[in-house]
C-alpha cells in the first residue's frame, strides 16, 4: 500500500469533524457545534439531501427537507449566538 492511496483512506474531513464534537464536549463550547451545523448544512444544501436519522432527499419529500435544513440554520445560529451573548448560556 502506498502513502497516496492510505492518504486516500484516510477520511480527513470526517476525522476532522470528531476532534471538533471533542472538543466542543470536553471544554463546552458551544459555538463549536453551531460550526459542525453549518458544515452539515452547506453541503446538504448543495446535494439536495440531508440526513436525519435516514437520507432525506429534497426531491421526494420537498417539505420535510426544508424544515431540517432550516432547523440546522437555526441551530447554528442559536449555538453561535453564545458568542457575542454569553449570558445566555444554561452552564
Amino acid at each position: 500500500m502506498t502513502a497516496s492511496t492510505i492518504q486516500k483512506k484516510i477520511s480527513w474531513r470526517t476525522i476532522l469533524g470528531l476532534i471538533m464534537i471533542y472538543l466542543s464536549m470536553l471544554l463546552n463550547w458551544q459555538w463549536l457545534w453551531g460550526v459542525l451545523f453549518l458544515l452539515w448544512l452547506i453541503p446538504d444544501i448543495k446535494s439536495g439531501v440531508t440526513y436525519f436519522m435516514e437520507p432525506v432527499h429534497k426531491k421526494d419529500t420537498p417539505v420535510l427537507y426544508w424544515i431540517i435544513i432550516i432547523s440546522w440554520a437555526l441551530m447554528s445560529l442559536y449555538c453561535m449566538a453564545y458568542l457575542v451573548f454569553p449570558s445566555w448560556s444554561n452552564y
